[in-house]
């Protein structure tokens, strides 16, 4: 009784001192990257749940994956809570919260070590590392899919230490849940394996306990493999989905572009740097540029990552944690340490969400033996621990302040990154765009193109930037280097349209309108626009059909029937 009244009180603790801590998130703007793809700029999450929204969530590739339930949740915060960013901010770190105490439970139900994971939970909860996944409204993905990582282990060990099919098919459904709000969780049969091993003692290895002695009897090996059979297949379903995804919409790098040994190199001093961002955390940033790997650096990775397996193994029977843990961290990351680069970044905390845990457990662990080996070492020893938890929060509290809005945001990264970076440049150029100050973004849009003339979209938003200061002609130019390289980009062509329809050059409007439509025929906005480009033209049928399919799209659109309207006026007057 005073265990489970221990159990909730630490539990009610975690959660208070997390939400306390992240509180602030809650008042934060959309971040201009990848908040307008998945939120704001997006008409099925703006139109909230319905049918309609509910297939396409099933069924888009949209931003280069399939996570259904990543927008179902964005889906649900949109029609229950509106547009406001407050909403989307506040689930966020309900989930990070709800992870947190289910990583307490979790690891004090497999070990019953109380004060180790708490320790663990509250490292997890307050590390700046993780800032960037809980503040990004984008990253709802990580926080989602942690939530259904975190069921699956406590189903998973629910099954273990009481058997049941139900509990088994329970982690199995709770699994299927995560991969479906993101794709990152499909080492899970990996991590299955390693807490056989420790703390569930399932899996015996070499050298460790036999049985009679105490602990656990082993389960035998095929057993384990079986078990996890359906947890692989649906892993490698998963991959194959996402990989498929994102060829799809060309996020992945060709080894043209990015060779085998750069992407091997990179993969190395990044298991490194986040290792390093784990136990020191500094100058984090939310992109960090993908550069040519030294080849001293990932040589260096690699001799201290196989000395650490190799002391860990060595320890597998005295410390086992020490082998679980740095596995965790090492098999956790693989998918997205960049062996198959997605996108232009060299690393990401977001990242680190999940494989942090296997640091954490090493450290908490490793300091409660520490503790009990040296009696006169436990007070160092949990001094220790709460001035990490106590830095780390002071840790997230200052990162969290760089999201008060984008212009800090990107301002901090350019300033820590101290790398020349045309993504950089560009995405400031987008905070000050968004905070409306086209004047701000000009100059670092041009300053992304003379370090990359080749840079994605800069041409795009440069050319919105320049239209927004009433220079049309210099926005035109911009609009149509954009399409040399991305033909089939529908905004540039409506850009394009808008800008000629405001310098007068109709026949070129009307075409670049048409050319958008064919690519989008469900845009109201351009349906809208190209009718009245054709009214002006004196075309009063064919403006009259835009008109009228606009409404079909969205009778609630009051102007669109003002529009039609006029324009069966005019064909009227015309007529006499």
């Amino acid at each position: 009784m005073a265990r489970n009244r221990s159990l909730m009180v630490m539990t009610l603790i975690l959660c208070a001192v997390t939400a306390a801590v992240y509180y602030r998130a809650a008042f934060f703007p959309f971040c201009v990257i990848d908040d307008t793809d998945y939120v704001i700029g997006n008409a099925y999450i703006r139109e909230g749940l319905s049918l309609n929204a509910i297939k396409w969530a099933f069924t888009t590739f949209h931003a280069s994956n399939w996570h259904p339930l990543t927008w179902l949740s964005l889906l649900t915060d949109s029609q229950l809570l509106g547009m406001n960013p407050m909403g989307f901010h506040v689930t966020n770190v309900v989930f990070h919260i709800l992870t947190t105490a289910l990583l307490f439970l979790l690891l004090n139900r497999m070990t019953g070590a109380l004060w180790r994971s708490a320790l663990v939970a509250a490292l997890f909860a307050l590390h700046p590392l993780h800032v960037e996944s809980v503040a990004w409204i984008t990253e709802r993905k990580d926080v989602l899919s942690s939530f259904f990582w975190m069921l699956t282990l406590l189903f998973y060990t629910g099954y273990v230490k009481q058997g049941g099919r139900g509990r088994y098919c329970a982690s199995l459904a709770a699994f299927a849940l995560g991969l479906m709000a993101k794709p990152m969780l499909v080492t899970m049969p990996g991590v299955l394996l390693l807490l056989d091993f420790w703390p569930l003692q399932r899996l015996r290895l070499s050298g460790a306990k036999t049985p009679g002695e105490a602990g656990p009897v082993p389960v035998g090996t095929g057993k384990l493999l079986s078990e996890k059979l359906p947890f692989l297949a649906l892993s490698v379903l998963s991959s194959v989905v996402t990989i498929y995804a994102q060829k799809l919409g060309d996020a992945i790098a060709p080894l043209e572009k990015v060779s085998a040994l750069d992407r091997a190199g990179n993969s190395l001093q990044s298991y490194l740097l986040y290792l390093e961002n784990l136990l020191v955390p500094h100058d984090l940033a939310i992109f960090y540029q993908l550069a040519p790997a030294s080849i001293w650096k990932a040589g260096g990775a690699l001799l201290l990552f196989c000395g650490m397996l190799l002391l860990a193994w060595e320890k597998r029977t005295a410390c086992p944690y020490l082998l679980t843990g740095l596995l965790w961290y090492l098999v956790t990351l693989l998918p997205v340490i960049g062996l198959i680069q997605v996108g232009a970044q060299a690393m990401a905390d977001r990242y680190s969400y999940i494989p942090s845990i296997g640091l954490f457990v090493i450290a908490s662990w490793g300091g409660g033996d520490l503790a009990a080996r040296f009696p006169k070492l436990r007070q160092a020893v949990i001094a220790a621990g709460a001035a990490a938890v106590l830095s780390y929060g002071i840790g997230t509290c200052l990162q969290l302040s760089y999201w008060k809005d984008n212009v800090t945001l990107f301002s901090h990264a350019l300033a820590v990154t101290q790398v020349e970076s045309s993504l950089a440049h560009a995405r400031m150029g987008l905070a000050y765009a968004a905070e409306g100050r086209p004047d701000l973004a000009v100059p670092e849009f041009q300053e992304a193109l003379r370090i990359d003339p080749e840079s994605s979209s800069v041409h795009l938003r440069l050319g919105i930037a320049l239209a927004r200061l009433g220079r049309m002609a210099e926005a035109v130019d911009h609009f149509r280097a954009e399409l040399r390289v991305r033909p089939q980009l529908q905004e540039g062509h409506y850009d394009l349209a808008l800008a000629l329809h405001k310098t007068g050059q109709l026949p070129e409007a009307i075409a670049e309108y048409k050319a958008a439509l064919a690519l989008e025929p469900d845009d109201t906005s351009c349906h809208d626009n190209l009718g009245l480009a054709l009214l002006q033209q004196g075309n009063f049928d064919e403006a009259i059909q835009h008109f009228g399919e606009e409404l079909r799209l969205n009778p609630a659109l009051k102007q669109a029937s003002i529009n039609l309207q006029f324009a069966l006026s005019q064909k009227n007057r015309s007529a006499r």
